[in-house]
């Protein structure tokens, strides 16, 4: 049996609804089905981010990690087997927190990809991207994105500022 080993230079992973499909959808020609409700995406969406340069990367938009998806809990399996097919890692964090708290997500979407397998996840390259900023009231914004900024750092993950 043949398995592909690899379908995309970055993975977008995050929870269900975080915005990979959104940031899939304005970065490349992919045309992912992006709804309000959780687990829009089942299978991994592939799109092609062309730069100016000519180069290109192949994205793939994971489909939402829940909390013990490292245990099978719902499709964690094989949505986590689609991240090991990936080079490096986008986590893509809702800082809005109109559902959920954006430090835990990270920890718990860290911590899902470190007791997966035999942990290697967390050694790829991989960048902590905060959406939906848009939505948080700006005041707000240094204070939280600061705070993900110091977790990104503690766990290990790099990060770029102002992009």
């Amino acid at each position: 049996e043949l398995e592909l080993k690899l379908i995309a230079d970055v993975g977008l992973v995050g929870f269900p609804n975080a915005g990979k499909s959104s940031l899939l959808r304005a970065m490349s020609r992919a045309t992912p089905k992006v709804a309000p409700y959780p687990f829009t995406t089942l299978h991994p969406l592939m799109g092609m981010v062309e730069y100016r340069d000519g180069t290109s990367i192949r994205v793939a938009d994971i489909p939402g990690l829940i909390d013990g998806a490292s245990q099978g809990r719902g499709c964690g399996h094989s949505f986590l087997r689609h991240v090991e097919r990936t080079k490096a890692l986008l986590y893509i964090v809702d800082i809005a927190g109109s559902e959920r708290d954006p430090l835990e997500d990270l920890r718990v979407l860290v911590n899902e990809l470190g007791s997966y397998g035999d942990g290697d996840l967390l050694e790829r390259r991989a960048i902590v991207m905060a959406n939906k900023i848009d939505l948080v009231e700006k005041q707000r914004v240094p204070e939280i994105v600061g705070s993900l900024a110091e977790l990104s750092d503690s766990l290990g993950i790099q990060r770029l500022d102002d992009v």
